[in-house]
Order: C-alpha cells, then sequence, then structure tokens
C-alpha cells in the first residue's frame, strides 16, 4: 500500500473533546470503508510482542502489544510532542496518518503522547485502571474488527470514580472510535472463548498541547 497517497478521513465532524472533562465521546463508522480495511490489515500483521498488562498487580494476566509511538513507562521520558509525532511517522504512518485526522477534530487541541495497539485472547482479564490523573488527558480507543458479534463479548467497561456503578459500556462496534477522560476508570472485559480470534483495540494517549510543549 502507498501510505503517502492514502488519506483517512472521519466520516462524520464532531467537536473537539479537549474543553470537556469527563467526557464520553462515542463515533460510529469513523473512517471510510477503505480506511477502515486498512487500518485492520496494517494491525494484523507481525510484530506483536507478549507481556503487556492493565492491572499492576503480580499475577496479572498478560496480552499481545505493539507500541507504536510515545511514553512506555511513566511518562517522564524526555520526548517531546513532536518528537513521538515523528516516531509514529516513522513506524507506522498508516496510523500517523488516522492521528493526524484525529488532532484536527474531535482531539484538536490535543497532543499525542502514547499510540499503541493491545490484543487479547478469548478468557484473558484486564484490571480496572486509570490511564491519568487529569481530567484533561484523554484516551481514544477505536476497535478496528470488520465484524464483531455481541456473543463475544470484550466491552470496555467505564466506573465511578469510586468504581461502585458503571457509567458506559462500550459495545467493540467495528470502526467505532471512543474517547474518554484519562481520569475516568476503566477495563476492558474478557472477550469469550467462543470467539478463535484476538480482540485487537488501537489507543491514542493524548494530553492538552499546551502541556506538552511546556
Amino acid at each position: 500500500m502507498n501510505c503517502a497517497a492514502f488519506r483517512l478521513t472521519l466520516r462524520q465532524p464532531s467537536d473537539s473533546v479537549a474543553a470537556m472533562p469527563n467526557a464520553i465521546r462515542i463515533l460510529d463508522n469513523l473512517l471510510t470503508p477503505s480506511g477502515h480495511e486498512a487500518i485492520w490489515r496494517y494491525l494484523n500483521e507481525p510484530g506483536w510482542a507478549y507481556g503487556g498488562y492493565s492491572a499492576a498487580a503480580a499475577d496479572a494476566e498478560r496480552y499481545f502489544y505493539k507500541h507504536f509511538a510515545g511514553f512506555v513507562k511513566d511518562g517522564r521520558e524526555p520526548l517531546g510532542a513532536q518528537q513521538i509525532e515523528d516516531q509514529l511517522v516513522e513506524k507506522a504512518p498508516v496510523l500517523a496518518q488516522l492521528w493526524q485526522t484525529l488532532r484536527r477534530t474531535v482531539l484538536e487541541g490535543q497532543a499525542l503522547a502514547r499510540c499503541y495497539a493491545n490484543a487479547m485472547s478469548g478468557g484473558v482479564e484486564g484490571g480496572v485502571h486509570l490511564d491519568s490523573p487529569h481530567a484533561d488527558h484523554f484516551t481514544a480507543i477505536y476497535y478496528p474488527h470488520l465484524a464483531w458479534n455481541p456473543n463475544f463479548g470484550g466491552e470496555t467497561l467505564l466506573f465511578t470514580p469510586q468504581g461502585d456503578e458503571i457509567l458506559a459500556a462500550i459495545y467493540p462496534k467495528p470502526n467505532r472510535l471512543a474517547v474518554f477522560a484519562g481520569n475516568i476508570p476503566h477495563v476492558a472485559r474478557p472477550m469469550s472463548k467462543r470467539c478463535k480470534d484476538l480482540r485487537i483495540t488501537l489507543m491514542f494517549k493524548t494530553m492538552p498541547a499546551s502541556a506538552a510543549e511546556a
């Protein structure tokens, strides 16, 4: 595929979430059919590593992941916003095009902090966690599968700060983007073992552009 000639475009415009603390936004039919399929094909290429986890416990279950750009550990690595974008362009040009589309639309005013993908097999459990302590940092999850069955499970659940109630249950609908504040506790629920494929998700973690440039 000629990435230089390939464009990903939002099928529906959306207001920015940058000024909406604790926002939860769902955008369906995010990409054109060709863009959706291109992202799916790219994520299914070789290069997965094993050992990703979302819970801090020593016995937390592990899953497959691909790191494309940005912070890996605690966010204190000496990386600037432009360096992170350059990493994404170099390592994953097709994802860089998607990011440029998002930063002009739903994530306007945000800078990329990290881009990666997870792949979980049936029965693997995540743990409830925060992506950031800050309400103006955002997590954008793209669900790239070409088809999904409700019997497969694998929903993303968002909780109240106390963790005693569900705020939202996000179905991993193909070509859907979910955007929410990084300080909302959330978890990927296990996928049914009846599904023989991996549950693949693509993540863009962001922070205010003004903070990234400081």
